[in-house]
C-alpha cells in the first residue's frame, strides 16, 4: 500500500508544483518603426534612416528615437534620443565617432545634455553641440 501511495502522490505533487503561477510576471509591449528615404542632394544620392523603438513595461515607457542631422558644411550625423525610465541620454554618431551625453535639465526651448566637457542643446529640429569655444549647429533632415 505504501509504495502505491508514493507512486500515485509523486505525479500529483509534481503537477501541483509545475502549475504554480508566477506572480512576478510583467506586461510588456514593444513597438518598432523604421523609415528609410533616399534624398537627392545636389545630384548626389544619399540614404537616411529614422528609427524608433518603444517599450512599455507595466505602464512605464522606455524608448529610443534616431534621426539624421546635417551640419552647415554638409557633414551628417545620426542622433539617438534614449529614455530608459531612469535616465535620458543622447548618442551622437558622426565621422566614425560616438558621443553619449546625459540629460542635465529642461530649457525654455528644449533640453540640455552634457558629459566630459561636451554639451548639446536640442531645440525643436536643431541641435547645437558645444565643446570649449567651438559650436556645431545641426539641423534635423526632413525625410519628406
Amino acid at each position: 500500500m505504501r509504495p502505491t501511495f508514493l507512486l500515485l502522490s509523486l505525479p500529483v505533487l509534481s503537477l501541483l508544483l509545475s502549475c504554480k503561477k508566477d506572480q512576478d510576471s510583467k506586461m510588456m509591449k514593444e513597438t518598432y518603426s523604421s523609415e528609410t528615404t533616399t534624398v537627392d542632394d545636389n545630384g548626389k544620392k544619399d540614404s537616411m534612416t529614422t528609427t524608433s523603438v518603444e517599450k512599455e513595461i507595466d505602464g512605464n515607457r522606455n524608448g529610443s528615437y534616431s534621426y539624421p542631422y546635417k551640419a552647415s558644411d554638409g557633414s551628417r550625423a545620426k542622433v539617438t534620443f534614449m529614455n530608459n525610465g531612469r535616465s535620458k541620454t543622447i548618442l551622437i554618431e558622426a565621422n566614425n565617432r560616438k558621443f553619449e551625453l546625459d540629460f542635465k535639465n529642461k530649457t525654455p526651448e528644449g533640453e540640455l545634455y552634457e558629459r566630459s566637457g561636451i554639451s548639446a542643446e536640442s531645440k525643436g529640429d536643431s541641435l547645437i553641440i558645444s565643446q570649449d569655444n567651438n559650436e556645431i549647429a545641426l539641423v534635423r533632415v526632413n525625410l519628406n
